[in-house]
C-alpha cells in the first residue's frame, strides 16, 4: 500500500494551485535552475525524495524521522505536526540542522536541484505529510 504516495499526490497538488498564480518567468540574465520552477524540484523529485525520506510508500522511517526532530530539539514542533490542530512552523536552517548540510546537498545534487530551493520545499512539506501521516494524532505502534 503506497500511503506516503496518496499524501504526497494530495499535497503536491494542494501546492501546485497555490503556486499557479505566483508564476514568473526567469530574468533575462538568469539560467532557470534545472527542476520545477524558479528552481524547485519537480512533482517527481519530491516523490521521490520524500520516499527516501520517509522509507517508502508504507512510510515505514515516520518513527525515525519524528525522532530526528525530537532530538534535535524541535519536539515541540513535530508534536504538534503529529498532534491534531495547528502545525508549528519549520525553516530551511532546521531542516538543514535535522537531516544534515551534507544529506541535503546529497539529495539535491543527484536531482540537479538547488539545494536552498529543496530544504525550503522540505520545511514547508514535511510538517503537511506528517500530519497527514498522523490523523489519529499519534504515531501509529508498527509490528
Amino acid at each position: 500500500m503506497d500511503i506516503l504516495g496518496e499524501i504526497l499526490k494530495q499535497v503536491l497538488e494542494g501546492a501546485a494551485q497555490q503556486q499557479a498564480p505566483q508564476r514568473q518567468a526567469p530574468q533575462p540574465q538568469q539560467r532557470a535552475p534545472q527542476g520545477g520552477p524558479q528552481g524547485m524540484p519537480s512533482p517527481n523529485d519530491l516523490n521521490e525524495i520524500f520516499k527516501q525520506i520517509f522509507g517508502g510508500g508504507s512510510a515505514e522511517k515516520l518513527p525515525d524521522v519524528v525522532k530526528q526532530f525530537e532530538e534535535k530539539g524541535l519536539r515541540d514542533q513535530v508534536d504538534s505536526w503529529v498532534r491534531t490542530g495547528p502545525n508549528k512552523p519549520v525553516d530551511r536552517r532546521q531542516i538543514e540542522d535535522v537531516f544534515g548540510s551534507r544529506e541535503i546537498d546529497d539529495l539535491a545534487r543527484k536531482r540537479n536541484i538547488d539545494r536552498d530551493q529543496l530544504a525550503e520545499v522540505l520545511s514547508r512539506y514535511i510538517p503537511k505529510i506528517i500530519d497527514e501521516l498522523t490523523p489519529s494524532g499519534q504515531l501509529q505502534a508498527r509490528r
